[in-house]
């Protein structure tokens, strides 16, 4: 591997990491390591191993949902260094996520310590304001923050890959026992995994629908084609057809137009998590979002700063069903700034935030992301690499929507399209039949994962594997009780 793959591959971490020029989207495609493990295999020659080694890595990380500052592994991490390990190292992709597994912890740092340091910004920002120097937002909430998130991924991509390279001397040495035990470490890893999304699922279903798929795939090599042409069937029919986007005012005297909307916008899909912190979360990166709406609303520098620094407060909710609250916010402070209404538009946002913020996550994270991202895996899986795209594409496109739909209903329509949103999602089909959708798949996406390049001789291996960690989670769960 030379220094300008190194460095690609550091710019790949640090913007899958980073909602910053991904419209917010990167956090479900370029992050995921499905995607994260086919670029990481450009950037070093074999994009499809890459792709295959993110795939089982995802399968691993299937059911992993990110919350209010949780975080229990970097996915993406892990993919970047199991795509680089198939291809450098010659393991096979299950061997490869087995090897990088570890190195997820390695992640957390980032995401811990980023949460931490990021106060520091908050901390100047504060103390700017306060010494009357009106601030520029966006270097606190972009710029300096980013900048540091790259130096971050930098030491910590560094860090990985000297510490695989330690490696490269013992799997030639001991080639054979080193891939066997990794195998089955894999295939630990992969049965854990399972058995745990179905276990969560809760429903007893869902195992009927992963055994029947499983075997289908088993016996019958059914391809994965028609699995995904049934599921994009099934979806279209369960999904909401009726979900509107009103972008039009009775009011002839706003001062906001369409334009500014889509700025404010871009900015927050770009930048919610630029800065985010223990102490605020999204609060810098809410005010960030209103940075040119103040603009057009006052004149004064001194009172856009005051303005800015109002909604610099602790803010934190799904940031993508969550976006009714920033348009409603946006017309509440128009009024406001026309004498039409007295209302506290801070009070009334954090009154919001909260609904949306779980009931967001558990659509967008726990129903959405798995839904799609497991379509793309069984695809990939069966070596359909191409069509493992048109999944995480549609995903992308439906988050999009969500925002952006959200963003203005919000404005034009008011706090009442968050209430819709809420019922919406609520009484949202696909949602309920989540359980079997998603288990159906899991199983054709395991089965093609046993089938793909399994060998003979490593079916015993594979029995093992699973048996142990079902009795390892057995134990585990014995435990907690």
């Amino acid at each position: 591997m030379t220094a300008f793959d190194f460095f690609l591959i550091s710019i790949l971490y640090f913007w899958a990491s980073s909602t910053a020029l991904s419209l917010g989207i990167g956090y479900y495609t370029v992050y995921r390591p499905v995607v994260s493990g086919f670029m990481t295999g450009l950037i070093l020659g074999d994009p499809f191993l890459g792709m295959a080694a993110g795939a089982v890595v995802n399968v691993i990380y299937m059911n992993f949902v990110s919350t209010g500052g949780s975080f229990k592994g970097d996915q993406c991490l892990t993919a970047v260094i199991a795509a680089a390990a198939a291809i450098l190292l010659g393991l096979s992709p299950v061997e490869a996520a087995s090897f990088a597994y570890p190195f997820g912890y390695l992640g957390i740092l980032i995401w811990k310590y980023r949460l931490n340091i990021n106060h520091i910004f908050v901390d100047k920002y504060e103390k700017a304001y306060e010494g009357g120097k009106n601030p520029d937002i966006s270097l606190y909430d972009g710029l300096y923050p980013q900048i540091l998130l790259y130096l971050m991924s930098s030491v910590v991509v560094g860090t990985a890959f000297f510490i695989m390279s330690l490696f490269d001397n013992i799997i030639v040495e001991y080639y054979e026992n080193i891939k066997t035990f990794l195998f089955m470490a894999g295939m630990f890893l992969v049965s854990y995994s399972v058995i745990s999304i179905l276990v969560n699922l809760k429903n007893k279903y869902a195992y009927l629908s992963f055994g029947i798929f499983f075997l289908a795939v088993i016996i019958f090599n059914v391809g994965s084609y028609w699995f995904l042409v049934a599921a994009a069937i099934i979806l279209f029919a369960l999904s909401n057809k009726n979900i509107r986007m009103d972008n039009k005012s009775s009011n002839k005297n706003n001062n906001i137009n369409k334009k500014d909307l889509m700025y404010s916008w871009f900015i927050w899909m770009n930048f919610s998590h630029s800065c985010y912190s223990y102490d605020r979360l999204q609060g810098l990166a809410f005010a960030h979002s209103m940075k040119n709406i103040f603009k057009k609303l006052y004149k004064e520098k001194n009172e856009v700063s005051r303005a800015i620094h109002r909604h610099a407060e602790f803010f934190n909710t799904e940031p993508n069903m969550g976006t009714p609250i920033h348009g409603y916010i946006i017309h509440l402070e128009e009024q406001s700034s026309l004498n039409a209404n007295n209302m506290d538009a801070a009070y009334i946002k954090k009154g919001m935030m909260g609904i949306a913020a779980g009931l967001g996550d558990s659509y967008t994270q726990v129903v959405l992301t798995p839904l799609f991202i497991s379509l793309s895996v069984m695809m990939c899986l069966d070596g359909s690499y191409i069509a493992a795209f048109l999944p995480i594409l549609y995903l992308a496109g439906s988050i999009l929507f969500i925002s952006y739909s959200g963003w203005m209903n919000g404005y034009f329509v008011g706090r009442e399209s968050l209430l819709e949103r809420i019922n919406t999602v609520k009484n949202s089909r696909v949602r309920q039949h989540f359980p079997y959708i998603f288990s159906g798949i899991l199983g054709v996406a395991s089965a093609r994962l046993i089938l793909q390049g399994l060998e003979p001789s490593k079916t015993v291996y594979t029995l093992a594997a699973a048996v142990l960690s079902a009795a390892v989670y057995w134990v585990i769960k014995r435990s907690k009780r």
